[in-house]
């Protein structure tokens, strides 16, 4: 990874001072039966590839492997009016985390740390869309990176396919991206971070793939699940 865009990215997370602890009654969960569930107690376990994918052109990092425990706590946080499902995430190399689920109408996302931007939203599925359906939204509450215009273009890739991750085999799977970009003194949006979900209907995100600047920054694979 390269250091420079990680310290500049970073201040992406000073956009969400807002969040508090919702006040007031949560809507349900998405169920044990959507593309993200949200159910008190489901886990999710993921292999976590980290800096040095075989395409990462900055292989001098070399290659961490981490694994990752996601369990849904139950809690609830209340991102500027967006009601979220807090999860509690254990890594062997990092110890403990939290990322908060959301699901709105058909809308599904998440706001969570990454290595580069620190605290972002993730709109990454609309599970009554067709392939091709693409959408903008902020990634952040003031839509500005040091002062330059930020977006994240969404697009749904494929739907209904069938996709083998860690040697298992997943049916009914969407594939979605997430692309975000800036526009630096008004030369028009360039692409800074790209990332590919695939979640399978049930069980939630099975795979998740990160690119700076096109290469592979890290790779997420479920090991295993329970879903409540």
């Amino acid at each position: 990874m390269k250091k420079n865009i990680t310290v500049i990215l970073a201040v992406l997370a000073i956009g969400y001072t807002g969040c508090k602890n919702n006040a007031y009654a949560p809507p349900a969960p998405a169920t044990s039966n959507s593309y993200l569930p949200q159910t008190f107690g489901s886990t999710w376990k993921y292999r976590d590839s980290i800096y040095g994918e075989k395409t990462n052109t900055a292989s001098i990092y070399g290659v961490k492997i981490d694994t990752l425990t996601v369990t849904i706590n139950g809690g609830v946080t209340d991102f500027n009016s967006t009601i979220c499902y807090n999860a509690e995430i254990s890594s062997i190399q990092y110890g403990p985390g939290a990322a908060y689920f959301y699901a709105e109408k058909h809308l599904f996302g998440s706001h969570e740390q990454s290595a580069l931007f620190g605290l972002a939203d993730f709109e990454f599925l609309v599970d009554t869309a067709s392939v091709g359906y693409t959408w903008i939204n902020a990634p952040t509450q003031n839509t500005l990176l040091n002062g330059s215009p930020l977006q994240s273009v969404n697009t749904v890739r494929e739907k209904g396919i069938t996709k083998i991750v860690g040697g298992k085999t997943f049916t009914n799977v969407i594939h979605t991206s997430v692309n975000f970009q800036i526009n630096i003194k008004g030369t028009g949006f360039h692409n800074i971070a790209y990332y590919d979900f695939f979640l399978a209907k049930g069980i939630g995100i099975i795979e998740k793939d990160s690119y700076v600047y096109g290469n592979l920054d890290e790779t997420k694979t479920i090991i295993d699940y329970n879903i409540k």
